[in-house]
């Protein structure tokens, strides 16, 4: 099946905003074995959209539209696409009652342009939505379905997952099974000349290679006509696959680096405080963003200045003077600092220079040094990092978490495709 997503929004088209909703549909589309083959961005104009849905209907066999189904003068999604299908808007008296039941809930007032979102083209079928009050809507127009979703990320997600995807697959007729594994430590390149022509060995299998900041996904997709044998390929594959990357795989599904350390934290009884300096709280964020975290993780340390570190960590003056704050001697003074003011077993130390400015030839922009302690000693990376100062944050938070899963696990310290 070859679908068509349409974005609307001033803001997107802009630059404002970033069209999140499209890489997320397109993710999830995939996985359900059915080809995005076009998207669209249009503005909240009803004619523009009325000209995108057309243009959509010729060449894809299923609309996507997102955006412009808000209360607001300028969400004409809904009437837009009415007056282009020739469904006219009615009010759908059970899509009314869940808006009132929700707005009550919140205790608040019910204002009148809200109920706008009760009025659908006519023969639609609304999904529920949990999360807000525009509802999903599916119009079955000359044997091609055409979906509205709101343009709220969250509420675009949750519909997509609960409604849409299980619809379109079960429109295509076809089981499909996927896994992910994640990667951390090797460039795509690499993994693909490990990899090499292996998934031409399972039938009906796709391999997609989704690079990113904090890695590459492997993800393994396998479709068919029958249930039993899609998942035998996939179990294949995923051992398969395993066994040449299972060096850098940390994880699998949508789990992250994060959530790993902390599974092995709890499994050891051990609890970790961090020290940060130019990831600026980030590393703790990622750590106390799974719920739970409560179990393992005990402070965070943002010491940002020379003052802070020897204060708050006890790095010693002298060690800062003599090789400065961005050296391997600090980021071990301030992990042991860390885990002694905080009397836990595990201590991390983070300091770098992140940029734009700041960098020298010694220790250019991206130089970035970890430290673990734990009560067997402490472990120490060093990294060269490019990109953003953005981009080096989030890179030396996902490498600190790295050297703490591989401490924790008894692994090699640095990542490697070999055994």
């Amino acid at each position: 099946m070859q679908v068509e997503i349409v974005t609307i929004g001033n803001e997107v088209l802009s630059g404002r905003t970033l069209d999140t909703n499209f890489a997320f549909l397109a993710r999830a589309l995939e996985e359900a074995s059915v080809q995005v083959g076009w998207h669209t961005t249009v503005s909240d104009d009803a004619g523009r959209i009325a000209e995108g849905l057309a243009r959509a209907l010729e060449r894809a066999e299923a609309v996507v539209m997102t955006g412009g189904l808000g209360p607001t003068p300028d969400d004409v999604t809904r009437s837009a696409v009415a007056a282009a299908l020739q469904r006219p808007l009615e009010l759908d008296e059970s899509v009314l009652a869940s808006i009132r039941e929700r707005v009550s809930r919140l205790g608040r007032m019910l204002p009148a342009s809200v109920e706008s979102q009760a009025r659908v083209p006519r023969g639609a079928l609304a999904w529920p939505n949990r999360l807000g009050t525009a509802p999903g809507l599916l119009i079955e127009h000359h044997g091609k379905p055409v979906v509205l979703l709101p343009g709220v990320p969250n509420e675009m997600e949750s519909l997509a997952r609960e409604f849409l995807v299980p619809y379109l697959r079960k429109k295509t007729g076809r089981a499909v099974e996927s896994v992910t594994l994640r990667t951390y430590g090797v460039f795509e390149s690499m993994l693909e000349e490990r990899i090499g022509a292996l998934p031409e060995k399972w039938p009906g299998a796709t391999l997609a290679y989704l690079p990113g900041w904090l890695g590459v996904d492997l993800r393994v997709t396998v479709s068919g006509d029958d249930a039993g044998t899609v998942g035998q390929v996939l179990r294949r594959a995923c051992g398969e696959l395993l066994a040449v990357v299972r060096g850098v795989v940390y994880a699998e599904g949508a789990s992250g680096m994060e959530e790993a350390v902390g599974e092995l934290l709890i499994r050891s009884g051990q609890r970790i405080a961090i020290a940060e300096s130019c990831t600026g709280g980030l590393l703790a964020k990622r750590l106390t963003d799974t719920p739970g975290s409560s179990r393992y993780v005990e402070r965070g340390f943002v010491t940002y200045s020379n003052r802070s570190k020897i204060e708050l960590l006890g790095v010693e003056e002298a060690v800062l003077e003599a090789h400065g704050a961005v050296s391997a001697e600090v980021a071990g003074q301030m992990a042991i600092g860390a885990a002694k003011r905080a009397g836990v077993e595990i201590g991390v130390g983070l300091t770098g220079v992140a940029g734009p400015d700041g960098g020298s030839d010694e220790k250019p922009v991206g130089t970035v040094f970890i430290a673990v302690a734990d009560p067997a000693g402490h472990a120490l990376r060093k990294l060269r990092l490019i990109g953003t100062r953005a981009a080096i944050r989030e890179r030396s938070a996902q490498a600190a978490l790295d050297l703490v899963r591989r401490r924790l696990a008894g692994l090699p310290l640095e990542p490697s495709l070999d055994p």
